[in-house]
């Protein structure tokens, strides 16, 4: 039996009750997302009125909670983000390589994250849809995000919940719960790492993590390099470890 998932809960009980702990100087590091490479986006401000983002990135493979979307395969991810005060919408897109013949994903994301008393919360909707699906098939899904982060000095702690009603054609239910952490090194170094569990309500439960770190080549250039592995990396290749490398632009 794999003994890293008993690891993973006891670090993650830490991290929950460090996350109610006392406030520290807030910094810029970002958690690891879970939808993409984590590397970082430089921050805006929206407070004069909308801002518009653009990055493009390149990987050497498209992982999703643990999981190979691309068939260990190289990805290339484009992303648009408009944001107004504590409010944004993106759309974006990325090639994927699935079985059932599905050409590429389009992404569409909108929330609301507010903040309170120095913690920062995410509140938001996610969908993931698929091109050139087979007529049987239809994997699109909706999200909703629950997610709070906190600064502790050089450190930040987030923990972030995901809900679907219907999970990537399974016609049921999908629960992924996470904690992810990141501490800047230096001003263009840091490191991060998350951990997670999906839950699938059609069954295939599974525990995931990553940890890496990613480096400011030069201004809003940002190259990542990151181990991603699963509790079921002995039964599938798509779940099996995973070292990535990647390349972030952003305008």
């Amino acid at each position: 039996m794999n003994k890293f998932p008993t690891v993973l809960i006891t670090a993650m009980i830490v991290a929950i009750c460090l996350a109610s702990g006392t406030a520290l100087a807030d910094n810029n590091a970002t958690p690891a997302e879970s939808n993409a490479p984590p590397v970082k986006t430089p921050e805006t401000d929206s407070s004069a009125g909308p801002v518009f983002n653009f990055s493009v990135t390149g990987a050497t493979n498209y992982i999703f909670r643990g999981i190979s979307q691309t068939d260990n395969n190289p990805a290339v991810f484009a992303k648009a983000m408009v944001s107004y005060q504590d409010f944004y919408f993106g759309v974006g897109g990325e090639n994927v390589d699935f079985s059932h013949r599905t050409e590429g994903e389009y992404d569409l994301s909108a929330g609301w994250k507010p903040t309170l008393d120095d913690f920062n919360f995410d509140l938001g909707w996610i969908r993931y849809g698929y091109i050139n699906q087979l007529a049987n098939v239809d994997a699109d899904t909706d999200e909703f995000k629950a997610a709070v982060s906190h600064a502790f000095g050089p450190a930040h702690l987030g923990v972030a919940v995901f809900y679907t009603p219907n999970y990537f054609a399974t016609d049921s239910d999908g629960v992924y719960g996470e904690v992810n952490a990141a501490y800047k090194i230096i001003d263009d170094l840091s490191a991060s790492g998350a951990i997670g569990r999906q839950h699938i309500g059609a069954g295939g439960d599974y525990d995931t993590w990553n940890i890496g770190g990613d480096y400011t080549v030069i201004k809003n250039i940002v190259v990542d390099l990151r181990y991603y592995d699963t509790d079921e990396n002995h039964s599938n290749k798509l779940y099996g470890n995973h070292v990535v490398a990647a390349i972030k632009a952003s305008f």
